[in-house]
């Protein structure tokens, strides 16, 4: 885990290096939110599996895009660099009753546009869980980890404000703290995100 966090602290200070060094034509931001088929392992098993065999249970899967903020594009590449935090909520419920895995991602990113409609990301990072629920149940907290999603999306609109309309994947793993077992989650979610950019002159 050390390395993992050594690692994550090393691209980090790469990327504002790089960014402190590149010309940037503005500020980048997006904020969202979107659902899809996610879900979630622990110790290898997956949770919604081990509920259902007990009773009937149905379950809702979230894509927590919270916000990416940073920099572009730099020097006429269409590359912006960027600093995320998102996540993904899945509840697993029965009428009233249920138990929500939460993971999240904090690091930085990289948003590409090959052509002005088209957008493409990728981030990774640190993670870490905030499971909940309202049974008498006491949640694992986390002892850390990695997570990263890909993305792309089409970006509708004009000047400096955009549409994303697009899919993503996220994957998070995080060791518990009192288990000291592994919390897997992943989703392919759709999403719908505002965007306030500057776009590369020769693509506007």
């Amino acid at each position: 885990m050390k390395k993992i966090k050594f690692k994550l602290a090393a691209g980090l200070a790469f990327a504002m290096a790089f960014a402190s060094s590149a010309s940037a034509q503005g500020v980048y931001f997006d904020i969202g939110l979107g659902f899809g088929s996610g879900s979630t392992k622990i110790d290898g098993n997956n949770v919604f599996n081990e509920l259902n065999s007990y009773s009937s249970v149905e379950e809702l899967e979230l894509d927590l895009t919270i916000f990416k903020l940073g920099y572009g594009p730099f020097d006429n590449t269409s590359i912006y660099a960027v600093l995320e935090l998102s996540g993904m909520a899945h509840r697993i419920y029965d009428n009233s009753d249920y138990i929500q895995y939460n993971s999240y991602l904090f690091g930085p990113g990289i948003i590409f546009y090959p052509i002005p409609l088209i957008q493409l990301g990728a981030s990774l990072g640190y993670s870490w869980v905030a499971n909940q629920t309202n049974l008498p149940l006491t949640m694992d907290e986390s002892d850390g980890g990695f997570a990263y999603n890909i993305s792309g999306a089409v970006d509708f609109g004009g000047g400096n404000h955009g549409l994303l309309i697009g899919l993503k994947y996220f994957s998070a793993t995080n060791e518990l703290k009192s288990s000291k077992v592994d919390q897997n989650s992943s989703m392919i979610g759709f999403f719908i995100k505002y965007a306030y950019r500057h776009k590369v002159a020769s693509l506007e």
